[in-house]
C-alpha cells in the first residue's frame, strides 16, 4: 500500500474478484435449482418402489446387529441373502417369514415392518439425515435464512 497514489488504483480491486465470481456462480446455481424445483413432480408409488428392494441390505444388517449379532456375521448373512435373491430375481419384499428365518433365527415377525423404505428413512436420526424430524429442521433453518434475505 505504501507508495500507491491516493486516487483510484486497479490493484486494490483484485481482492474483490473472488467475491464477484462467487456471486455469479451462486446466481447461476440458484437459477438452475429453481428450474429443477419448478418442474418437479413427486410420484409417491414410484419413489417408494425405487427405494425398496435390495437397497435395504444395510438395514437388514442393522436389524441383525440390533438384535445382538456381530456385524461381521450380519454382513456375511446379508451378503448371502443378496446373492441368492439376485440370482432368483427377487428382493426382500418377496420373502416369507420362513424364508427370512432360513437365513437366520434372529429374524422374527418384526422384520416385515423394520425392513421397508419408510423404516429406513426414519431410522436415520442424525442432523442432515433422512428422518422426517431432521428434514423438517433443515427446511425450517433454510426458510428462516431465506426469510432474512427475501
Amino acid at each position: 500500500m505504501k507508495g500507491l497514489p491516493s486516487g483510484y488504483n486497479k490493484d486494490l480491486q483484485e481482492d474483490k474478484q473472488a467475491v464477484f465470481d462467487a456471486e455469479d456462480n451462486l446466481a447461476g446455481a440458484l437459477g438452475a435449482l429453481a428450474g429443477v424445483i419448478d418442474g418437479l413432480e413427486i410420484h409417491q408409488t414410484e419413489t417408494e418402489a425405487a427405494a425398496a428392494g435390495l437397497l435395504l441390505a444395510t438395514d437388514v444388517a442393522d436389524y441383525l446387529v440390533a438384535r445382538g449379532m456381530a456385524f461381521r456375521q450380519a454382513h456375511e448373512v446379508v451378503g448371502g441373502m443378496v446373492r441368492e435373491l439376485v440370482a432368483a430375481g427377487r428382493d426382500f419384499r418377496a420373502l416369507s417369514l420362513a424364508e427370512w428365518r432360513r437365513y437366520s433365527d434372529v429374524f422374527d415377525e418384526s422384520v416385515r415392518t423394520a425392513i421397508s423404505p419408510q423404516a429406513s428413512v426414519s431410522a436415520r436420526k442424525t442432523p442432515q439425515s433422512t428422518s422426517p424430524a431432521a428434514v423438517d429442521a433443515a427446511l425450517s433453518e433454510v426458510f428462516a435464512w431465506l426469510g432474512g434475505i427475501c
